[in-house]
């Protein structure tokens, strides 16, 4: 019998959505080798493929004008990051099953209720980041179809012959209008059936994925302050080289994990922060130039996609953050303990301890940018600093 049965109340409630999230999309790590799995992916992959292909177009050809140009061209950057979330699960899914696998164990075996706490607390940060990361999407997915509602009240959805060569006035829900040109209404629907797989797909491959990468590295914190904890209660009473020795192969283990995380990860945050901080400048490019002109309804849309981006961004870096605190604190809790009582064997292997933890773990985007809250500062400063010299640019 597998890991994968193995589920108790606590890893159910931890695994369980994205479980059935991902797994829709044919992303979910236990269900890698099925093969329905895969088509679900392949399926989900070649729909996203679609919308980066029109949208893409659409940009190129801008037949329409400014306006729907820029939204063609922020879709389809959007499109860009599902389909490397959707292809590097491919690549990078043994990492996120090693870390999967992780969670059934430890939330298995975990006997010590101090820990089991310790767990739990960081288990409810995992999913407070989850469903910020699910909100977000669905706020954009229903800020886009209610656009596109409201955009279509005035037509007429009665069959009717004088209006059935009038569908070139009806908007789509993604700005693809030089692509598709003149269409039936029956082309149209089929149109608008395509556009909603894609938003729904884009969703999903980013809040999903999102939220999963961030309740497993909140699970991985967990685990380093609980090893912190237990490195700081070392006292000389009842500690032992055998107690030592499963300390320092948890601590073995907790490497293990880190290094896989990053491995699932990287590259994923690297395509988030270049398209994120590109798309940042270009919104607020926009906001300033609607409230320039007055506009009442695109500043809104603008500020919303601004908040996802900025909040998407922060979560990224905090889980950084949080996990580089957390790996670097091993050092001070080896300190704390009452080391200078300790057997002279053992005192002898603490500085390689605290040697080995002083140099914290980091997420970083493709080993270039350490993600934390300093690198979320400097993304602020230098989006604030390009919007600063545009208004002025605008005002001129």
């Amino acid at each position: 019998m597998g890991l994968s049965t193995k589920w108790n109340a606590d890893t159910a409630h931890i695994l369980t959505l994205y479980k059935y999230l991902l797994g829709t999309l044919g992303l979910w790590v236990l269900d890698e080798k099925n093969v329905f799995s895969r088509i679900r992916w392949f399926i989900s992959t070649m729909v996203e493929m679609s919308a980066t292909i029109s949208l893409s177009l659409e940009v190129i050809r801008h037949c329409r004008g400014h306006e729907d140009a820029l939204d063609a061209f922020l879709s389809a950057s959007s499109s860009v990051i599902s389909i490397s979330k959707l292809l590097l699960h491919r690549i990078n899914w043994k990492h996120k099953l090693i870390l999967v696998e992780s969670i059934i164990y430890d939330w298995t075996f975990v006997t010590n209720s101090h820990s089991r706490d310790i767990m739990l607390k960081y288990s409810r940060i995992g999913r407070f980041g989850s469903v910020i990361f699910l909100y977000l999407g669905c706020a954009s997915v229903v800020f886009l179809f209610s656009s596109f509602i409201f955009a279509n009240l005035d037509l007429s959805w009665i069959s009717e012959v004088e209006n059935y060569n009038k569908t070139s006035e009806k908007r789509l829900l993604l700005a693809a209008y030089c692509v598709f040109g003149n269409y039936t209404s029956f082309t149209y629907g089929l149109i608008e059936v395509l556009q909603a797989l894609q938003i729904l797909v884009n969703c999903i491959s980013q809040c999903g994925n999102d939220g999963f990468f961030f309740d497993l590295t909140m699970h991985v914190c967990g685990q380093f302050e609980v090893l912190r904890m237990d490195f700081a209660e070392m006292s000389d009473e009842y500690f032992s080289r055998d107690k030592f020795v499963i300390l320092i192969k948890r601590h073995h283990r907790l490497i293990y994990l880190a290094h896989h995380l990053h491995k699932a990860f990287n590259l994923v945050i690297f395509s988030q922060l270049l398209m994120s901080v590109m798309l940042l400048c270009i919104e607020g490019f926009q906001l300033i130039l609607t409230l320039s002109i007055h506009d009442t309804f695109a500043p809104m849309k603008h500020v919303l996609f601004i908040v996802v981006l900025l909040v998407q961004l922060f979560l990224y870096c905090f889980a950084g953050q949080t996990l580089e605190l957390q790996s670097q604190g091993l050092a001070y809790a080896v300190y704390d303990s009452s080391w200078y009582n300790f057997d002279l064997s053992v005192m002898k292997d603490l500085p390689l301890v605290i040697l080995r933890t002083a140099t914290p773990h980091q997420l970083t985007a493709g080993k270039f940018l350490a993600m934390n809250f300093a690198s979320f500062k400097e993304i602020l400063k230098a989006s604030a600093s390009y919007l600063s010299v545009l208004r002025v640019m605008l005002e001129t």
